[in-house]
């Protein structure tokens, strides 16, 4: 992959910096409102625990057009040294991370860890700039296990309500560690550690401007490190609380690119995932503690509306995508009640193995069969609300372990099948 090339400004200041052991860079766009914040927790965060490390921060741009670099200068002039980064932002990543408020987020990653690679830094931290939730704190614990502990890589732990991260939770994170056998969480991003081996491990994969960079970067960065036999570990980081802009993303569009990088990245690394069996903890950094939440409204009759209009409507489609003793299980669901409506895991995580399969097979149009999980995603979401309605944190913390388990437990078939395939 060949290197990318600053503005000439970008350069000649770069010049200027011969070494550094610490980089933390701050993705960006149109983050006037948090990134004040944000830039005084790095540079508090530096001078607490980093006073004697030589740092650099680094705010990578996608092209803001309010004052988010401004403010940023005005507020790390007191700070270590800082290089204002512009990224590239091609059109057609424009919508795709709108959720986030950062367009362009795999270009702004990359942007940092050239730069790190560049100065040679032991340690590379990424904050996100749309954070009003960052402290001080996050810098040391994102870089310290890095430095002082000779980790890869530190993912991110948050203080989330019980209904937020969904996905994550029914789908992504019981689903990687079934493959790869870390009990990492895929919390989504906001921030992270990186080791120099892991970012000039990252620049050198062929994956920057594809589809698993562009709509999978979370996803990518976790399960390659973890795949590819990185040390990792997790920090707690307590609340999330980000600043959204743009309209809201499709769902369907949602889903569709978060579950075909799990499925795109199975197929990069078959040999490792059917190889492991089983899972194990990660080392945790930091203090969990309970934080207030934002409350997370859900219309569960919605959900259940909206699998029953996906049954009536894709049924032939499902019956292409699923076993035959998946779907005998999955049609009665159409004839209960809000009240009464259940998706037991066991079938939930037959289906995700089955879309896996399928989606290896090629049997319809990826496309076509990540949004047909769609219903059925919104149907196990509804079951799991109606199933933890009374429940606390940490009952519903047991729930998703048992959810876990049930992954692990299935996985020995969907290798066999797997395999028939090849």
């Amino acid at each position: 992959m060949a290197l990318a090339v600053f503005p000439p400004e970008v350069a000649d200041k770069l010049r200027e910096f011969t070494s550094a052991d610490l980089v933390v860079g701050i993705p960006t766009y149109n983050n006037a409102a948090t990134i004040r914040h944000v830039a005084h927790a790095v540079v508090a965060g530096l001078a607490e625990s980093f006073a004697q490390t030589r740092s650099i921060i680094v705010l990578s741009d996608g092209g803001s057009q309010d004052e988010t670099r401004l403010l940023f200068e005005e507020t790390a002039r007191d700070g270590p040294p800082t290089l204002l980064v512009p990224h590239p932002v091609p059109a057609v990543q424009t919508l795709g991370t709108r959720d986030r408020g950062i367009l362009g987020y795999d270009n702004a990653f990359r942007a940092i860890f050239e730069i790190a690679g560049r100065v040679q830094a032991k340690a590379c931290v990424v904050i996100d700039g749309n954070l009003r939730s960052a402290t001080p704190e996050w810098v040391s614990l994102l870089a310290k296990p890095i430095l002082d502990r000779s980790f890869d890589l530190v993912a991110p732990l948050y203080r989330r309500h019980k209904y937020d991260g969904s996905l994550t939770n029914s789908m992504v994170y019981p689903m990687n560690r079934a493959l790869y056998g870390k009990r990492m969480r895929y919390q989504n991003g906001g921030g992270y550690g990186f080791s120099d081996k892991l970012v000039s491990s990252y620049l050198a994969k062929d994956v920057w401007g594809g589809q698993i960079a562009v709509w999978g970067l979370d996803n990518w960065v976790i399960t390659m490190a973890i795949a590819e036999g990185y040390e990792v570990c997790q920090a707690y980081l307590g609340p999330k609380d980000q600043d959204v802009k743009g309209p809201a993303v499709d769902l369907s569009l949602m889903l569709s690119q978060t579950v075909g990088s799990v499925f795109s990245l199975m197929e990069a690394y078959q040999p490792v995932w059917e190889s492991r069996n089983g899972s194990s903890p990660v080392p945790t950094f930091g203090t969990p503690y309970d934080v207030g939440t934002e409350p997370v409204t859900v219309n569960v009759a919605r959900m259940v509306k909206a699998f029953k209009q996906g049954l009536r409507d894709l049924l032939p489609l499902w019956e292409i995508i699923l076993g035959e003793e998946t779907i005998a299980q999955v049609l009665p669901f159409g004839i209960l009640d809000v009240e009464e409506f259940r998706f037991p895991i066991e079938v939930w995580v037959q289906v995700i193995y089955d879309f896996a399969l399928s989606y290896h097979e090629k049997v319809v149009h990826r496309e076509h069969l990540l949004r047909a999980l769609t219903p059925l995603y919104l149907g196990r979401t509804a079951s799991f609300i109606m199933e933890t309605k009374d429940s606390d944190s940490e009952e519903v913390e047991r729930m998703i372990e048992r959810l876990c388990r049930e992954y692990e437990a299935q996985k020995p078939s969907l290798t066999e099948r797997w395999r028939s395939t090849e």
